[in-house]
């Protein structure tokens, strides 16, 4: 292969973000001057980066389907913008909803004191049943949530990335039933919803990274194993359930949700200034076995 441009003339060989070795380490975990789009807001994972972000320089505008946040920990968000000096808003979107997920943009974005230099699309879903007798509307509406609502979402930051001309970062969250079927669970919608978020990303991470015109946006994925929260406390009260899901990793536990906060803000910050397209594995060594 010849080192001339493969892509062809409208595509770039250089990017505006070249990386910074003087930089101090810690620095490259910062968002200051940026504003970071959540979606999902309202879930575990969800209100753990926004506070997560706040504290690490960042505002936030939190999106969620419920009107107002009704998380337990909501009020570890608005203690961390307190405490750091951020700025954190919460607007209900219904990521399904293509022009209300642009009205709900129209709305916040002028009165941004920083640009929208991020996303971390927690929002999804999960569902289970036998896929002999699936609903083809429950189907659906995984790919809805899961898929095109996080193209929605991403195509709407990189809207306005292109508007304010900075550079960007995005992190779909996905999962490790992206890579694998789960025992004793059946999840074929689920797992098929989260392998597409993964190329959904990939796929991205290839025009937004390269494209003549457009400002450099990594978009990168995160794949989390099981995550001990209320949500799961249901389907580890099945008998052998729990001792399965530790089993099946080799750190022989589940996860915690303070457990993604680093690496959320790894994928965000300057410290992963040459990684897209790419997935980041969280998951106790589940698919490495």
């Amino acid at each position: 292969m010849s080192s001339s441009n493969v892509h062809g003339p409208e595509f770039r060989e250089t990017k505006k973000y070249q990386g910074n070795p003087s930089a101090p380490v810690a620095d490259l975990f910062r968002l200051d001057g940026r504003t970071i789009i959540v979606t999902g807001a309202n879930g575990f994972i969800g209100t753990t980066v926004a506070a997560s972000i706040l504290e690490s320089g960042g505002d936030v505008v939190c999106l969620d389907v419920v009107e107002t946040p009704t998380s337990s920990d909501w009020e570890n968000v608005e203690a961390s913008a307190k405490k750091h000096s951020g700025v954190v808003s919460y607007h209900q979107c219904n990521v399904r909803d293509v022009q209300g997920v642009a009205d709900v943009f129209a709305k916040f974005a002028p009165a941004l004191r920083h640009p929208i230099r991020g996303l971390v699309a927690c929002a999804g879903v999960s569902d289970n049943g036998p896929s002999i007798e699936y609903p083809i509307a429950s189907f659906r509406r995984l790919f809805d949530i899961n898929v095109k609502g996080t193209f929605t979402v991403a195509q709407a930051v990189a809207k306005e990335v292109l508007e304010a001309n900075v550079t960007a970062s995005m992190v779909f969250v996905a999962s490790m039933s992206g890579y694998v079927s789960n025992k004793g669970v059946d999840t074929a919608g689920y797992n098929s919803s989260k392998a597409a978020v993964h190329q959904l990303a990939r796929s991205l991470a290839a025009e937004w990274g390269s494209r003549v015109g457009m400002p450099l946006i990594r978009v990168n994925s995160l794949s989390p194993g099981y995550i001990r929260t209320t949500a799961t406390a249901e389907a580890l009260q099945k008998p052998g359930m729990e001792s399965q899901w530790v089993g099946d990793n080799m750190l022989y536990r589940l996860s915690t949700v303070d457990e993604f906060r680093a690496p959320v803000l790894y994928l965000l910050g300057d410290g992963s200034s040459f990684m897209t397209g790419a997935d980041l594995r969280v998951d106790g060594g589940h698919c490495a076995w």
